[in-house]
């Protein structure tokens, strides 16, 4: 098993995936998707933890939303 990068959306390990992702794939299917250049050998990275930066909700880490004033 060996990590690649997904360069265009396609079907890799059995799912879809996005362009963009890192996956870990058989070396077999690695080969064929990388001769289609859907995808490219890279290194795996670690995965981090998603930030959630919705605005002016009340569970939100963001900073509060400024709304414009009024018009005269």
């Amino acid at each position: 098993m060996a990590s690649y990068l997904i360069l265009k959306s396609c079907v890799a390990g059995g799912e879809a995936r996005n362009a963009g992702d890192i996956v870990e794939l058989s070396e077999q299917e690695g080969k064929a998707l990388t001769a289609m250049n859907r995808v490219q050998a890279c290194e795996a990275r670690e995965v981090t933890q998603t930030v959630d930066r919705s605005v002016a909700l009340e569970d939100s880490d963001g900073p509060k939303l400024a709304k414009r004033g009024k018009k005269a």
